[in-house]
């Protein structure tokens, strides 16, 4: 034996040449776009793939195994095949797809919004030595690739607001209605808009209940009302009437008493307890003075600031509004139906509880809400499609939010609610909210960006809604008695 030998491990070992391993035959993906927003997703792994994948799953559990008799990582591996090859295979089909599938959706840089057709892999039965194909159908986000001349200099209408003295009259009846109080309606005459409550009973039903109501909502608890009007006309507290009116099929179903009377005319006989009317105070003295200031002056000096801060809003939100038009006509794209249905459908809800938190009675809000359910829906579909070409020229322009800048809207947050920083990072965070905060401001800065580069023509506002179409003034929100405005 020579001396190297003899030192074994200070000897320098032959070098031999290494074997180059064959890389494993991974899973083979194709994406297919078949649409502007869906795509065919296949998998393919061959036998040999799945063979040594699962001959290594296997070892790695028959280490860890413990079964009857045996002590752990002693059972026969054939054994615990036996015992566990069903699952180790399932698992291991379900590991393979998803890991093939997300590296898919990653390399292809896709937003899958829904599958609409996908294998059923609990049902899937493999075993070693086959291959397995799989394929998903999916709905995603479409590609779309906006240029610059798609959004920057872009030449837009404005309406040149301005605080008038009409619009600031308005704005000082709606200040003073923030000052308005419920009193009880004495003498006859119920007004369109008091609030009354009544013991309403169907006579032919032997049926009564105590109801609060708007006459101007022609509801009264489950039946529509429309002569309420003329029915009250005269009316006060303590006077029974009596009008026809319908039972709506939905509202009576849960009143034992009025079920089988759904749909049908019905006399109502209803025993006016209580009305309350709203009153608004005047602008005036005393009600300055209520306020601690000195004069009706200040009133409508700090009426007219606020004015004219709403009105520049406004402008900007306008401004921003028609901006965001132009970039959809120049970079047309269809959203995922399953993406704006899903949508529409949260944005309905969000539409109904608000009207029955502003005090809408129930029927009417549902009412209101259906029959702005196709209107939410285009708005909803617009809103997904400005959002998403927002996200991509805040790519193409490396539109970034700074940690800083995050910081600083939170602290504002706090701020706002008299919280501490901690406590306001905490909330949101165990919301979700901090990534909202994060898009929202760079969406905003994105729009800014628009803003920077745009055009923007003033034009009187008459002008403006000749050319653009006029615009709706938000309804105001009437409430229950004592309830907040």
């Amino acid at each position: 034996m020579s001396n190297g030998e003899e030192n074994g491990a200070d000897a320098p070992a032959e070098e031999q040449p290494e074997e180059e391993e064959s890389p494993e035959p991974a899973p083979r993906t194709t994406v297919e776009r078949v649409g502007p927003h869906e795509c065919v997703i296949r998998i393919e792994a061959d036998a040999d793939y799945l063979r040594d994948r699962y001959r290594e799953e296997l070892a790695s559990l028959q280490t860890e195994a413990k079964l009857p008799g045996f002590r752990r990582g002693r059972a026969p591996v054939g054994l615990v095949e036996r015992r566990m090859g069903r699952t180790l295979r399932s698992d291991l089909i379900a590991s393979v797809v998803a890991e093939a599938y997300d590296d898919a959706v990653e390399e292809q840089g896709l937003t899958v919004v829904a599958e609409t057709d996908a294998p059923d892999l609990e049902d899937f039965t493999w075993e070693p030595g086959q291959p397995a194909e799989f394929e998903f159908k999916c709905e995603v986000l479409p590609e779309v690739a906006p240029e610059e001349k798609d959004y920057k200099g872009l030449e837009v209408d404005a309406p040149a607001l301005e605080a008038t003295d009409e619009l600031l009259q308005t704005e000082l009846d709606r200040f003073a209605q923030q000052f308005a109080t419920w009193e009880e309606v004495t003498g006859p005459g119920i007004d369109w808009d008091d609030y009354v409550e009544a013991e309403v009973s169907v006579p032919e039903a032997d049926w009564s209940e105590t109801i609060g109501f708007y006459p101007r909502a022609e509801t009264i608890g489950p039946f529509a009302a429309e002569g309420i009007k003329a029915a009250l006309t005269g009316a006060e507290v303590g006077d029974e009437i009596e009008l026809e009116a319908e039972a709506i099929e939905d509202q009576v179903s849960g009143r034992e008493q009025l079920a089988g009377l759904a749909g049908q005319k019905v006399k109502l006989h209803l025993a006016l307890r209580q009305a309350t009317r709203r009153r608004v105070p005047d602008v005036d003295e005393e009600l300055a003075g209520k306020l601690g200031l000195s004069s009706v002056d200040e009133i409508r000096d700090m009426v007219r600031e606020r004015l004219e801060k709403a009105l520049a809003q406004r402008k900007d939100e306008v401004v921003r509004e028609m901006l965001v038009s132009r970039v959809l006509e120049n970079v047309p794209c269809e959203m995922p139906p399953s993406l704006v249905e899903r949508a529409a459908q949260e944005d309905q809800v969000r539409a109904l509880v608000r009207l029955l938190r502003m005090g809408v009675p129930r029927q009417e809000a549902e009412r209101a809400a259906a029959e702005r359910a196709e209107q939410t829906r285009e708005a909803v579909e617009r809103r997904l499609k400005a959002t998403y070409l927002l996200r991509k020229i805040a790519e193409i322009e490396r539109v970034v939010v700074t940690e800083s800048e995050v910081d600083s809207q939170i602290r504002a947050f706090a701020s706002r609610q008299g919280w501490r920083e901690e406590r306001a990072r905490s909330y949101m965070e165990e919301r979700g909210m901090v990534r909202a905060f994060r898009d929202d401001m760079r969406e905003s800065k994105t729009l800014d960006l628009l803003v920077e580069n745009a055009q923007v023509n003033e034009v009187s506002p008459e002008e403006f809604a000749r050319r653009h179409g006029g615009e709706r003034e938000p309804e105001a929100a009437e409430g229950d008695p004592g309830q907040e405005q």
